[in-house]
């Protein structure tokens, strides 16, 4: 399917990818016309005149409809300006797109790569339908230094409040690389290389994933571990002024084995972090693992589980997203019979089925294969970007929440200012917010003409 790359392309436990990271929506418009034709045909006769008792009696006049704006909306253009200077040329790297997060007031973080500008690449934050700086090349680290970029994967993590994460690398500066927090105009260092790594004898931090952040300010990333010669991976939990490790390569995995291979931590208000890894040793290959706030491990899936409607899971996605309540969104694929892939929700032990391969798609049909992975908002919304076989369109972003799973945008769908949806980039991804809010990145058709947007879906008022 040209355009469109499954995650399980590069699934962590699947192949050799590492670190891989799935916001979206649908358009509607409303237009009222009224036609009157007379043919020649004699018009209708007058009504009596009207009374002070009919008057009264009279039911009142039908307020004026207004007409519905679609609910697509335009966050950033390439070629449009942006703040700090010069104007944005792409939101993505290297074939790579940029999760986009979104929260419940409608607010997106997301990365950009600018031209004509003072800086090359930088960070932004949409609030109020006005984009504002976060950080940029050149901008001051804390502590000394500057950014030099904004690492492999340059996505950012957004809480309720509109306090944002993100990994950096820095030039002139004690440290190479840091976790920092932006909130309010401020920047706050949560972790930096060359500093020691707890949990992990003589270890120091080396590098990091993009980290996660939940609405009470925690901060939860996956970090490179420099031990000696070798290098680990290792996952950390930022709360309450304390550094804590969750887990590193070589310790003991849930179910026996050890941990060879970690991926991005997700993170919720509760302080529970999820993750996939890769296991050595053990009765499964690698699953996905929790850690609650006493930092007990626990197995939520693994790789051979049964699956619901049959078959087992063979390969698990690499990025998975997590609710308020515990409950785990993955991707998978299956073998030994049943559907092919899937993405599925686990809670309690139990695994449900949201969507899958061959599957009828909502809007028209059938799933036929899926995207980077799913992306699961603190309030249970998720969100996940698929391609499609027999519909109006190849490739759909598809929502769950309290009404079931809903088509929400795809090619052709119309975005507030006029323009269409075009092709969705390789590698697509989408994020879900609370209260249906979803933001995603696409192309914009203009003619013939095509441009790479970040576009967010208006939940409707209920």
């Amino acid at each position: 399917m040209a355009g469109f790359s499954p995650w399980a392309s590069s699934g962590l436990l699947g192949g050799a990818g590492r670190r891989i990271t799935i916001a979206a929506s649908a358009s509607a418009a409303l237009w009222l016309a009224v036609l009157w034709a007379s043919m020649g045909v004699a018009p209708p006769a007058l009504a009596p005149p009207l009374t002070a008792a009919s008057a009264i009696n009279a039911p009142p006049e039908p307020a004026p409809v207004k007409p519905v704006p679609p609910p697509l909306r335009l966050v950033a253009a390439a070629g449009a300006s942006a703040p700090g200077g010069g104007s944005y040329s792409r939101f993505g790297l290297e074939m790579k797109t940029i999760a986009t997060p979104t929260n419940a007031q409608g607010d997106v973080a997301f990365f950009a790569k600018l031209m004509r500008g003072t800086a090359e690449e930088g960070l932004f934050l949409l609030h109020d339908g006005r984009a504002a700086v976060i950080a940029s090349i050149g901008g001051a680290v804390p502590g000394g230094g500057t950014i030099s970029g904004f690492t492999e994967r340059p996505t950012p993590a957004l809480n309720a409040s509109g306090k944002v994460a993100f990994a950096v690398t820095v030039e002139g500066g004690r440290a190479s690389d840091a976790v920092l927090t932006w909130s309010a105009g401020k920047l706050t260092t949560i972790a930096q290389s060359g500093t020691r790594a707890p949990g992990v004898s003589s270890a120091t931090f080396f590098d990091f994933a993009p980290p996660a952040l939940n609405d009470v300010g925690d901060v939860a990333f996956l970090a490179t571990l420099r031990h000696g010669r070798d290098t680990l991976d290792g996952i950390y939990l930022a709360a309450k002024g304390q550094l804590t490790k969750v887990a590193a390569a070589g310790d003991p995995a849930p179910g026996g084995g050890s941990f060879s291979a970690l991926a991005v931590p997700v993170l919720n208000v509760g302080g529970t972090i999820a993750f996939a890894a890769v296991v050595e040793g053990g009765p499964i290959q690698g699953g996905i693992f929790a850690a609650g706030k006493n930092n007990a491990l626990r197995q939520v899936v693994g790789a051979g589980n049964a699956a619901p409607g049959g078959g087992v899971f063979t390969r698990i996605s690499e990025h998975v997203g997590i609710d308020d309540s515990g409950r785990v969104a993955f991707g998978a694929f299956l073998g030994q019979g049943g559907p092919r892939a899937g993405v599925f929700t686990v809670a309690d032990g139990t695994i449900t089925p949201v969507a899958l391969l061959g599957n009828a798609a909502p809007g028209g049909g059938t799933f036929a294969a899926f995207g980077d992975a799913p992306s699961m908002a603190p309030d249970g919304r998720l969100a996940f970007i698929a391609a499609i076989d027999g519909g109006s369109g190849t490739t759909g972003v598809y929502a769950g929440g309290p009404d079931g799973l809903v088509r929400v945008a795809g090619p052709g769908d119309a975005v507030a200012g006029g323009r269409r949806i075009g092709d969705f980039p390789l590698n697509a991804s989408v994020a879900a917010g609370p209260r249906g809010w979803l933001a995603f990145q696409t192309t914009l058709r203009d003619g013939e003409d095509q441009a790479e947007a970040i576009v967010q879906f208006a939940p409707p008022e209920r």
